[in-house]
C-alpha cells in the first residue's frame, strides 16, 4: 500500500470539515465522519489505493476528541473576555442564551452536551459554557467518550457499509447540477437584493461619509459663513443678529409672549 497525495488530501480534507463544523460552521459533524467512511468503502478492494478505515476512523475520533477540548479550554480560559465582545454576542451567542445554557447545565448536565452535537451552530457555544462553569475535565471528557466511540464508529461504518447508495444519490444528482446551480445563484442574488434594501437610505449630508465625513461638514459649514458674511457685512457688527448655530447644536428655547395684563 502507498498513500498517494490524493489520499492525504482526503483525510485533510475530512479532519477539516471536522474542525470548521466545531468551531461554528453549519455542517453537522456527522457529515464528514459518514464521508469518512464513504472514501473508505469506495476503495476498500483497491489494493493501490492509500485509503484505509485503520486510519480515516481514528482520524475521526481524534478530529472530535481534539476540536470538543479546544472548545472546552477556550471557554475555561478565555470564556469571560470573549462573552462581552460584541461580535460573539451577535455571531456567536447572546448574553440571553448563555443564561440559558447555565441553566440547562444545572438542570441536565453532561447530558446537554451529548444533546447539542445534533443542533449545528449551537454546539461551539454550549461547549465554550462548559468550560466556563468549570465542569469538571474528567467529567467533559467521558461525555465526549460517550460518543466518539460507539457513536463515530456507527456513523462512519454506516457511511462504509452503505458507500453504493449513497454514490448512486450523488449520480442522480450530477444529473440536475445546472438546476442546483441555477437555485443556489438565485439564493446568493436574494440575499445580496435584502442587504441592498435593508441599507440605510442616505440624506445627502456628508457626516454619513465614513472618517472623512464629519470633516468636510464642518469645512462646508465654514464656507457657508464666510459666504454669507461677505454678501452681509452687518452680519459682523457686535449689535449684529445672532450667529448661526454650529451643526448639532440644541435650537435655541423660544421664549413665549408675556402675558397681557387686564
Amino acid at each position: 500500500m502507498m498513500i498517494t497525495t490524493t489520499d492525504v488530501w482526503q483525510y485533510v480534507g475530512v479532519f477539516s470539515a471536522l474542525v470548521v463544523s466545531a468551531f461554528g460552521a453549519p455542517i453537522p459533524e456527522e457529515l464528514p465522519i459518514a464521508t469518512g467512511g464513504v472514501l473508505v468503502g469506495r476503495e476498500w478492494n483497491d489494493p493501490t489505493s492509500g485509503m484505509r478505515w485503520w486510519i480515516m476512523l481514528p482520524i475521526c475520533i481524534f478530529g472530535v476528541v481534539l476540536c470538543d477540548t479546544i472548545l472546552y479550554l477556550v471557554g475555561r480560559k478565555y470564556g469571560s473576555w470573549l462573552v462581552q465582545r460584541k461580535w460573539v454576542q451577535k455571531r456567536v451567542v447572546s448574553p440571553e442564551k448563555l443564561e440559558r445554557i447555565k441553566l440547562n447545565f444545572d438542570k441536565y448536565g453532561i447530558g446537554i452536551l451529548l444533546g447539542a452535537r445534533l443542533m449545528p451552530g449551537i454546539r461551539t457555544p454550549v461547549f465554550i459554557c462548559a468550560g466556563m462553569i468549570r465542569m469538571p475535565f474528567y467529567r467533559f471528557l467521558l461525555a465526549d467518550g460517550i460518543y466518539a466511540i460507539p457513536g463515530v464508529n456507527l456513523l462512519f461504518w454506516l457511511g462504509y457499509w452503505f458507500t453504493n447508495q449513497f454514490l448512486e444519490i450523488l449520480h442522480k444528482i450530477e444529473n440536475y447540477r445546472p438546476i442546483v446551480i441555477a437555485c443556489v445563484l438565485s439564493a446568493l442574488a436574494g440575499v445580496l437584493l435584502y442587504h441592498v434594501l435593508k441599507r440605510k437610505v442616505t440624506t445627502g449630508d456628508p457626516e454619513e461619509i465614513p472618517v472623512i465625513g464629519r470633516r468636510v461638514a464642518e469645512i462646508s459649514h465654514h464656507r457657508h459663513l464666510e459666504h454669507l458674511h461677505e454678501e452681509h457685512p452687518e452680519m459682523l457688527a457686535p449689535d449684529a443678529a445672532p450667529t448661526l448655530p454650529e451643526p448639532g447644536d440644541p435650537k435655541p428655547e423660544t421664549e413665549s409672549p408675556p402675558e397681557e395684563t387686564k
